[in-house]
């Protein structure tokens, strides 16, 4: 083994939640990189009863079988070990958040492997440590109680994950990495959302996400070049806000937002544009910079390589499967929930999520304290009555719960991306959403699903999905599900888990 190899275990209880999180902080705070190996351990701990708090997602059915009761017979337990270990495994594996780890994983030329075992948990892991010859063993944030075991019995670096799913460092590893560990030990201190993601690229188009760094401010003399005098031919969209394509002089593409100076002072900007440059998240578009030269005002976001979900939908293209429409809804539930975290609203639509040709979502055009809710009085008659569909039907009252509404403009989007772009001949003269209501109601999902996508669809998970979608599109806010609890149910759904049985007979297809 060559000495300036890492090998890193991280050890987690394998009835909790696989934490993409906390292994994305361990890629990143220890530059992991080519020739270094990177494990997780779920440990099942096989003879105690079952009396540990199991939380809903991707592994919540393993509640009533990672726990063995201790008065089964021998042989039985084994049986029943090995069928759990299994299982475990096979549910990390066809776990979403395992694909994209190891999409990571693979752009860092890291090697990553999921491992089970059996046993009891600390006396298991401490083995395997030794025999896997970690140089750093990191322990989930469950495993506090047992630290100082794993200090006595093994020599190597160790430090544990704590509750905002940073890293403390407990014991520093050996002298070749120390000098690492120092270096970026006050990055592991970093919130998810400051370092949420690793440069990725575009297969098909090799187009690059921005690194983290400075928000560059831009003047209009810069915006202008780069949009040829923002001419009509760079404008992309003009609902409400006019949205340009621009290309810098290092010929890279970018974003650009106007904000009239009429709707937004330039000190009021200012204090937005601040919150909005601590926008990071893999499925949000970064804010590259922002303008405020005289009357201007801009925002600059990062350029998505594959254009807006609404363009694919209207478009009625077979390239949006029905597996790239489920991931589609994933990824923007995920980019809704951290937007509402920061207390940025109104902003989902079709036209808001962009794509790249890996399909995967990333929200734009949000902030500045403009919402499709404030904006309906500065659009054009055909843009009130395309948004008027998004809006949740309390949008007149005052006080409204504006992350309720958001989940029930979501709830418009995913109900677009199971039946494709309805047209009103399509619909018999009828609204979209009055057109689907009744459907929606009395499960007739094959008279919803997009005929595009028809032959192929999965019908436990347009089942599934057509409750949630029914859900976030509750009359009443407080029926309505939270943007946490359909990030949740889609999960379950993709990965066929933590979820009741279902049989497509159960429904009136």
């Amino acid at each position: 083994m060559s000495t300036n190899t890492k090998r890193v275990l991280i050890i987690q209880d394998a009835s909790r939640e696989l934490c993409v999180t906390c292994v994305r902080n361990v890629l990143r705070g220890l530059s992991l990189g080519p020739r270094d190996i990177l494990k997780l351990l779920g440990v099942i701990e096989a003879f105690t009863k079952n009396n540990s708090v199991y939380h809903k997602g991707c592994i919540s059915f393993l509640k009533n079988q990672t726990r063995l009761h201790s008065t089964a017979t021998i042989n039985k337990r084994k049986e029943d070990i090995e069928e759990a270990t299994q299982q475990t495994l096979l549910q990390y594996s066809n776990c979403l958040d395992y694909k994209v780890i190891l999409r990571t994983a693979e752009a860092l030329q890291v090697e990553f492997e999921i491992a089970v075992e059996a046993g009891l948990l600390k006396e298991v892991a401490v083995q395997y440590a030794k025999n896997f010859q970690a140089t750093h063993v990191i322990l989930h944030r469950h495993l506090k109680r047992d630290l100082k075991y794993f200090l006595q019995n093994l020599s190597c670096g160790i430090s544990r994950i704590k509750s905002d799913n940073s890293m403390k460092i407990v014991r520093a590893p050996m002298a070749d990495e120390v000098g690492t560990v120092q270096q970026t030990s006050q990055n592991l201190e970093m919130r998810e959302e400051r370092n949420a993601f690793i440069n990725s690229t575009c297969s098909l188009c090799v187009n690059r996400r921005p690194r983290i760094g400075l928000k560059k401010k831009f003047t209009y003399a810069e915006l202008q070049l780069a949009t040829n005098g923002f001419c009509p031919q760079s404008l992309m969209s003009d609902h409400g806000r006019k949205i340009y394509l621009g290309l810098l002089n290092d010929q890279r593409k970018i974003l650009i937002r106007e904000s009239p100076s009429v709707t937004i002072k330039e000190e009021e900007f200012k204090r937005e544009v601040k919150i909005l440059e601590r926008v990071r998240h893999e499925h949000v578009a970064s804010l590259l910079g922002s303008c405020s030269e005289g009357p201007h005002r801009f925002l600059v976001y990062e350029y998505i390589c594959n254009g807006s979900l609404n363009k694919h939908l209207s478009n009625k293209s077979r390239i949006l499967t029905w597996e790239r429409r489920i991931i589609i809804a994933y990824g923007a539930a995920k980019g809704l929930e951290y937007l509402h975290r920061e207390r940025i609203y109104g902003s989902m639509r079709p036209s808001n999520i962009l794509i790249t040709h890996d399909y995967q979502p990333l929200l734009s055009y949000y902030g500045l304290n403009i919402n499709q809710y404030e904006a309906l009085g500065q659009s054009s008659a055909t843009t009130v009555l395309r948004t008027f569909e998004y809006l949740a039907p309390e949008y007149e009252e005052s006080g409204i719960d504006l992350s309720k509404a958001d989940v029930y403009s979501f709830g418009v989007v995913l109900v677009e991306l199971i039946t494709g772009r309805k047209t009103i001949q399509d619909t018999d003269g009828q609204s979209f959403l009055r057109w689907a209501r009744p459907l929606l109601k009395k499960r007739k999902y094959m008279e919803l699903i997009d005929p595009v996508v028809q032959d192929s669809v999965d019908l436990f998970q347009l089942y599934w999905l057509v409750r949630v979608a029914d859900k976030c599109l509750s009359w009443d806010p407080r029926s309505r599900y939270s943007i946490r609890k359909v990030v949740t149910d889609l999960s379950c759904i993709i990965t066929r888990s933590g979820v009741e049985d279902f049989s497509p007979t159960d429904s009136d297809l």
